[in-house]
């Protein structure tokens, strides 16, 4: 595991400025829904676990009493900080933490969330275990992430895809498997919503940095992917731009 967060820590260290203006993350449509769905409260103590360069943190902040917000990788913290402070936001502190452990006692916050950064995780299950833990009774859990069919072959390209993109990239997993995850936990998934985001290639690849000759071999992976994926990701031209999809799934869940 120790490889892999010096791994998370190299890629998103070095673009983590990328990510504060990325309108994937800053903007992306599930953003707005997750704070629908979760209806946060003015009282709440709020956890944003690898919360990037903030997006989620500081979009609930005006909701609620307090939001930590922890991340693994220390430039993203400070691009998070530099956010909050040109907005004015002072009720969040930024903090450094591991998703798969937490520094936080049992039953503290009355909501987590986590977006899309679950793939990133070597042990999704854990992770889901930690959130568990740290949520009160009751509470709250806002999850958004991308995933991919059950069907293995299929998953097994989308995120050999993925991963030569970001070598940082784990895993993304089947809406099942997830909820599977999350019962294991102690989680009651309340709520499902999945959605389609097409994607723009090149600010895509640029987001981590792809060389010239792994752009090439993504293109490649697209134009020749097997009937499933390709039709997963639906590649085509669209305004001159290379486009294709990937599929974004919410969950809300409570603890028991």
């Amino acid at each position: 595991m120790q490889d892999s967060n010096r791994l998370i820590q190299q890629q998103f260290g070095a673009n983590a400025d990328k990510y504060a203006t990325s309108a994937v993350h800053a903007r992306g449509e599930s953003l707005a829904r997750l704070v629908e769905l979760t209806k946060p409260q003015a009282h709440w103590r709020v956890l944003d676990i690898s919360t990037g360069a903030g997006h989620t943190a500081l979009t609930f902040a005006p909701h609620v009493a307090h939001v930590t917000a922890v991340d693994l990788t220390p430039q993203m913290l400070e691009t998070a900080r530099k956010l909050a402070h040109e907005r004015g936001i002072t009720n969040i502190e930024f903090r450094p933490a591991d998703a798969h452990a937490l520094p936080f006692d049992d039953n503290t916050f009355d909501l987590v969330t986590n977006r899309i950064a679950l793939h990133h995780y070597t042990d999704a299950a854990q992770a889901i275990r930690e959130t568990a833990r740290v949520l009160k009774r009751g509470g709250v859990f806002g999850f958004t992430d991308n995933t991919v069919p059950p069907h293995k072959q299929t998953a097994a390209y989308i995120n050999h895809f993925e991963k030569l993109r970001d070598p940082s990239h784990n895993w993304c997993y089947p809406i099942e498997r997830l909820q599977k995850y999350f019962a294991d936990a102690g989680l009651t998934v309340e709520i499902v919503e999945e959605s389609v985001k097409r994607m723009e290639f090149e600010a895509w690849a640029d987001r981590m940095g792809c060389s010239a000759e792994t752009k090439t071999e993504l293109k490649r992976l697209l134009e020749n992917a097997p009937s499933e994926a390709r039709a997963f990701f639906n590649p085509g031209v669209e305004n001159e731009r290379l486009m294709f999809s990937i599929r974004e799934t919410i969950l809300i869940a409570r603890k028991q």
